[in-house]
């Protein structure tokens, strides 16, 4: 994931990866929690969203009163032909803003997927005035839990940790975050936490095939992928996973 997100552009398959994150968007537990950071920010304007992506949530913030800027010229393209000129193309450890610009500033499932994620939220931090609020959202990999049916826990658990070590670049930075905002001087920090379910393999992010994409890391038999990918493709499964909100404001 994160080597598909934190550069999409060099993915094998841009287009593919802008439409797989606005069919995640529209997921009803996504939306959720996508509301909440809204609530969050209400009142907040004009607010930047960090990693913008498609541009869905420039337009649930409202035309006028957001600013996305995002990495990838793909996904800018798309923002812009559905949220209008009000988007940037810069890397979040590099902000093209000046300082203090923005009433809110926002980041959603972006952190988790760069190399340097505190430089990010520094700049976050740059970009933010006084009495403003930032507003962060991720998945914590560590809560990630998966069960298929006819599956040996142990292969599960393997399959687990290789979606938390290797497929993200910062998989569990989230819950770090109260602490890092500490340290930066920020105030009124607050933690949510809302819960994503899938029964589904087929979107549960590629996880039929994370055994055979990750065989030598984890050491999987030619057996036991076979196993993993019959069992996923006859059963219903269980995907859960823990989205964290973390908002403070700046003094």
């Amino acid at each position: 994931m994160s080597a598909t997100y934190a550069d999409v552009d060099g993915s094998p398959d841009p287009a593919y990866a802008v439409a797989s994150q606005e069919v995640v968007d529209s997921w009803p537990d996504v939306q959720v929690y996508k509301q909440h950071t809204r609530h969050l920010l209400a009142g907040c304007g004009p607010v930047l969203d960090v990693g913008c992506g498609p541009g869905l949530d420039l337009v649930e913030q409202g035309r006028g009163t957001a600013v996305g800027v995002d990495a990838s010229l793909a996904m800018c393209l798309t923002a812009r032909a559905r949220a209008g000129p009000c988007v940037a193309a810069g890397e979040g450890s590099a902000l093209p803003f000046a300082d203090e610009s923005f009433g809110g500033v926002r980041a959603d499932r972006v952190l988790q997927h760069l190399a340097h994620p505190v430089a990010c939220l520094r700049e976050m931090a740059r970009v933010c005035r006084p009495g403003g609020r930032l507003v962060i959202a991720d998945p914590d990999q560590e809560t990630l839990v998966i069960s298929v049916p006819g599956v040996p826990p142990a292969l599960t658990d393997r399959v687990k940790a290789l979606r938390r070590d290797i497929g993200y670049r910062n998989g569990r930075f989230v819950t770090t975050l109260p602490e890092e905002l500490d340290r930066m001087g920020f105030v009124d920090i607050a933690t949510r936490a809302f819960p994503l379910v899938l029964t589904r393999a087929d979107l549960a992010f590629g996880l039929p095939g994370w055994p055979r994409l990750w065989q030598r890391e984890g050491g999987f038999t030619d057996e036991e992928i076979v196993r993993w990918e019959r069992a996923v493709a006859q059963s219903p499964i269980v995907y859960a996973l823990l989205y964290f909100t973390v908002a403070a404001t700046k003094p």
